[in-house]
């Protein structure tokens, strides 16, 4: 709760009692002073709330440096007392999910979305479509797309990867047309421009290709390539359960890229010696 919505409230309040107390009813009073009561107890659960959230924010902050460092803010958030608590499973599916997405996911799906609190329902179904398109659950990311409010004003900073994500999301899944548009809406910020526009350029080949584009898709699957071959893994790899025709034409473009030749005579070299 920021610092400027507690003077409101607090203002709010002593305009009330200013006005119950000038009625001089006691009934009036009676009636403020519940409602007082009320906002009391709701400031204290939202301050209480907050303190929990800063400290699992803490901990993810500190989990980033390696594998080590997140098992043990793991560890410390599964053996707290509120380690069943909405917030703390969230935040444990968020460690989990760079090492073990499967694990993540079904630690997740513990909780219904229902339970989380409303300002981290978005968060927690992105995070759902994440998983879901990485273990190649198209349909089930989908459902959890579908969710997210793109224009929630107290996530506008999530709004570019959101998008860009959705649109996999919705190309992998029958709406390229929709995909596509929504790709053409997203500003780029300056924070994280890069990662944001890889995950769009991602989307637009799933739709290019959802389209029957299948041109205007291996040209992007080339531009892809020239930037990073590490990209095409997306298409390529297994665990994404990628179209079977859209994984043959990335593995062409792939194998003809020069990184590839390159691997190849390099191999063929130290064969030969």
């Amino acid at each position: 709760m920021s610092k400027k919505r507690i003077i409101i409230i607090v203002l709010i309040a002593v305009a009330a009692w200013v006005f119950a107390i000038s009625t001089g009813s006691l009934v009036v009073q009676i009636i403020v002073g519940v409602l007082t009561l009320a906002m009391l107890v709701i400031m204290g659960l939202s301050f209480r709330m907050l303190k929990k959230q800063k400290r699992v924010v803490s901990l993810l902050q500190g989990s980033t440096a390696s594998p080590e460092a997140r098992k043990d803010a793991l560890a410390k958030l599964a053996e707290g007392k509120d380690a069943n608590s909405p917030t703390s499973i969230f935040a444990r599916a968020q460690l989990q999910a760079q090492d073990d997405p499967g694990a993540a996911l079904r630690l997740l799906d513990r909780v219904e979305l229902k339970a989380y609190p409303p300002m981290m329902q978005d968060d927690v179904s992105l995070l759902r479509v994440q998983l879901c398109l990485g273990l190649g659950r198209t349909q089930d990311a989908r459902k959890s797309a579908d969710l997210i409010n793109l224009d929630n004003p107290q996530r506008a900073q999530m709004k570019a990867m959101a998008s860009a994500i959705i649109a996999e999301a919705w190309a992998r899944t029958g709406k390229s047309k929709d995909a596509l548009a929504l790709i053409d809406t997203i500003e780029y910020p300056k924070e994280n421009r890069d990662q944001i526009e890889v995950q769009a350029r991602i989307s637009r080949i799933f739709a290019r290709f959802a389209a029957n584009q299948r041109g205007a898709a291996r040209n992007e699957l080339n531009a892809l390539a020239n930037d990073n071959p590490d990209y095409l893994g997306k298409f390529v790899l297994p665990q994404f359960k990628v179209h079977p025709e859209l994984q043959k034409l990335a593995r062409s473009v792939l194998q003809s890229h020069p990184s590839s030749r390159q691997a190849i005579k390099g191999s063929a070299k130290r064969l030969g010696r």
